[in-house]
């Protein structure tokens, strides 16, 4: 990832926290973990930006990770992002697959693809 991509992820990783109402603090609410991010360069005849991949991760109680997973896919699309210098002008979630794993926990897989433009 390159360096200026770094703070665009984080930006829109911490847009999914709030829009699923997840936090650190709170042992009860499922937990977002990062898998991987990456940034590739993009340009258009007029535009000039990068795309970005971000793989998550989101593992708790079955339902509480279906609405989080409902939340980031029903309002990411609409979210206004505040990064300087940059315009969200597309982003996408897809959806992966979900795994039971110890302790009647899901963790269920999730792809944001981005499409930023320096503003």
């Amino acid at each position: 990832m390159r360096h200026e991509g770094h703070h665009i992820a984080l930006a829109i990783v911490r847009a999914i926290g709030r829009i699923a109402q997840l936090s650190a603090l709170d042992r009860h609410k499922p937990i977002l973990v990062v898998e991987n991010a990456g940034s590739t360069d993009w340009a258009s005849a007029t535009f000039v930006g990068a795309t970005h991949d971000i793989d998550l991760r989101i593992v708790g109680s079955g339902a509480e990770v279906e609405a989080a997973v409902a939340a980031i896919e029903a309002r990411l699309r609409d979210h206004e992002f505040t990064i300087a210098g940059h315009i969200v002008a597309e982003i996408a979630v897809l959806p992966g697959c979900s795994v039971a794993v110890p302790d009647g926990m899901v963790s269920k897989s999730l792809t944001v693809n981005a499409l930023t433009i320096r503003d």
